[in-house]
């Protein structure tokens, strides 16, 4: 049975290709430069969702919009049961510890998404000045 991942891919890639035809599972296995099989087998649910790498093959060859590549990457994470996997690499940095403390408390004060909303609200504002 495709988890949320495969099913996912399944869905977005339907009528994404040229002529608004389905882009096929065997042209979107090319891209990412491994078999047919292989990526049949992440949709079903088979195998966990590829590594960052592959990931960005696939957003690649399914056009994703900025929004649907990061659906893209919060499923593989939930699947895999960790974060997305553009996020570690971030979360991890030396040079920002700040982040790591952050989430820290928010986790132990059980901060939900009402506050992180705040937070990326506050983002966007100082952006615009």
């Amino acid at each position: 049975m495709a988890g949320e991942f495969g099913r996912y891919i399944d869905q977005i890639r339907r009528g994404r290709g040229p002529g608004g035809t389905d882009i096929m599972l065997k042209d979107i296995a090319k891209a990412m430069g491994v078999t047919a099989t292989y990526l049949s087998d992440i949709i079903k649910g088979r195998r966990n969702p590829p590594d960052m790498k592959l990931l960005e093959k696939i957003a690649e060859a399914l056009m994703l919009t900025e929004p649907e590549r990061n659906e893209l990457l919060d499923l593989a994470g939930r699947e895999r049961e960790e974060a997305a996997p553009d996020l570690p690499e971030y979360i991890m940095n030396e040079d920002i510890p700040y982040v790591r403390i952050a989430l820290r408390r928010a986790n132990s004060k059980k901060l939900g998404d009402e506050f992180w909303k705040k937070v990326v609200d506050e983002m966007e504002d100082n952006e615009d000045s």
